[in-house]
Formats: structure tokens, C-alpha cells, sequence
């Protein structure tokens, strides 16, 4: 269900489950000529839809964070690459965290795609979720961690904000365990677009590109849709035994 689809009867019964909040983020930039610009927001978004799918009543999809810094590594502006300031992400997550925990949600999930754990997007993202706990806490008077646990607003506050990744509960249904090569417009990436948004890959552009292609675009062309399924729904269904944890 999603967090603008529900009417004020329906949120608070939302919240009084202690159904968890979901949203995905990335960032607009180059991709390759054989995808596009969104494939990292695109990428998180399609993890976010198939846990929707799955547990429609089990999750709250929020609107998403579509934007982040790219420092323009891949590509000009003029190709879609987004620059976008690290400062503005951090002011409008920290108004959206601080919204949703003032609804009453105890538990908001992040599926960030774009830079990995140590890039800026994803230390925004933790700054300002750690900013929200803190301030939540802080409401709490002081010397709030000397009573009963169980008896806090929250006991889990430290979990309140989870900033992750696609992967990041993956869920292996046969031997293959190895950490899934994301890369950047390669192999990786394009098969999940070719699993999740066929219409949007056109490896024919690839193979008309003129000039030197980039290093990490040289496996591109042993994408497969069948391999890029299997991944996204590893994906999910390791999202979707987190997210049940507390059901």
C-alpha cells in the first residue's frame, strides 16, 4: 500500500500494526548508451514494487528519493548526469524521516542504490537518519537508557531509520552466494534492467557506440534477462524476510 493512497483510518491502523515504511533512492545519471539515465533509482524502485507486490498489506511504500550527488564521474549533464547537492538531500530527508516518525512509524526502510555504502548519497541518507534518532531520543528526557528497555517509546530506536542496499538481504535459492557485481552500467546492472524494465534497454545502442568504450562497460554485452531475474528475486525475498521480522 502506498503512503499516498491511505486515508487517516488507514494510516493509524498502519502505524498501530507496526507496519514497516519502504522507499526507494538513487540518483539520475549516465548508465551507458544502453540504459537509462534512472538506473540506479530504477534499480531500487523495482525491489521496492516487488515487495509491494508480495506484501501488499505488509508494507507502506513512501514516495521515493530519486535524486543524488554523482559528481558527474560518468557523464555531462547534457547525457542526464544529475549532480545533485548532498545538501539538499540531507534537508529534505531529514524533513521526510522526521515526518514519517511523526506519524508514528517505527520502523522506515531505505533501499538506496547509487555509490555504495562509503559514497555521499548513502552517508546523507545515515546523516540525517541518525539526526532523526537522535532528536527522537532526545524527546525522551534524560537518563532514558537506565529503565526497562521494553518499556521505551521505541525500543528499537537505534533501527528506527535503516539505510540499505539492494542486496543487502539477498536471499540465495541455490549454491551461487557470491556478492552480486552491481559495477556501473555493466553486466550487473544491465541484466537487472533487462529483468525489471526490458523497454528501457536497447543493447543495439551499445554496439553502435563509436569510440573507446568506458571500463566498466566492457561485460555489458554478456547480460541476460534470465540471470537478471534471478537476482532481483533474491533481492526481494531477502527484503521481504527482513521486513517480516516484526509483523
Amino acid at each position: 500500500m502506498h503512503l499516498i493512497h491511505l486515508r487517516p483510518d488507514e494510516l493509524k491502523t498502519a502505524v498501530a500494526r507496526n507496519i514497516p515504511v519502504i522507499l526507494a533512492a538513487g540518483s539520475i545519471e549516465y548508465h551507458g548508451p544502453q540504459n537509462p539515465i534512472g538506473t540506479d533509482y530504477l534499480i531500487a524502485e523495482a525491489v521496492v514494487q516487488g515487495i509491494e507486490k508480495r506484501m501488499p498489506k505488509g508494507c507502506v511504500v513512501a514516495p521515493p528519493l530519486p535524486f543524488s550527488s554523482t559528481m558527474q564521474w560518468a557523464g555531462h549533464v547534457t547525457e542526464g548526469d544529475v549532480d545533485f547537492s548532498p545538501d539538499a538531500l540531507y534537508v529534505y530527508a531529514l524533513e521526510l524521516f522526521t515526518q514519517l516518525t511523526n506519524m508514528g512509524f517505527k520502523r522506515i526502510y531505505v533501499v538506496q542504490h547509487h555509490q555504495g555504502p562509503e559514497g555521499i548519497p548513502y552517508l546523507t541518507l545515515r546523516r540525517a537518519a541518525a539526526e532523526v534518532i537522535r532528536q527522537t531520543a532526545l524527546r525522551w528526557g534524560h537518563s532514558w537508557g537506565r529503565g526497562k528497555h521494553a518499556d521505551l517509546p521505541n525500543p528499537d530506536i537505534f533501527s528506527l531509520i535503516i539505510i540499505a542496499h539492494p542486496a543487502s538481504y539477498a536471499v540465495w535459492n541455490d549454491s551461487h552466494s557470491e556478492p552480486f557485481p552491481f559495477g556501473h552500467g555493466g553486466k550487473g546492472e544491465t541484466q537487472i534492467m533487462m529483468a525489471a524494465y526490458p523497454e528501457t534497454v536497447d543493447m543495439a545502442a551499445l554496439k553502435a557506440y563509436e569510440g573507446t568504450l568506458p571500463e566498466w562497460l566492457l561485460d555489458a554485452d554478456q547480460s541476460a534477462e534470465g540471470e537478471g531475474r534471478k537476482w532481483l528475486d533474491a533481492f526481494v525475498d531477502g527484503w521481504i524476510k527482513e521486513l517480516t521480522k516484526y509483523l
